[in-house]
């Protein structure tokens, strides 16, 4: 499947076999991207990791 970066508007290849909520990156910016849903394809900016702290 192609997609378009939501970050620079670079085109992307998803895979046939991804699946909602998998983290791909961008070849041209690298920014991460989560794929909110794959029919239709919706991609969306990764969410930052949240740091834990020990709790």
């Amino acid at each position: 499947m192609d997609a378009l970066c939501v970050s620079c508007d670079g085109s992307l290849k998803i895979p046939g076999d991804s699946y909602q909520g998998e983290i791909v990156s961008c070849p041209g910016c690298a920014t991460e991207l989560e794929i909110q849903s794959v029919d239709p394809l919706e991609l969306a900016l990764a969410p930052e990791p949240e740091e834990d702290w020990g709790e």
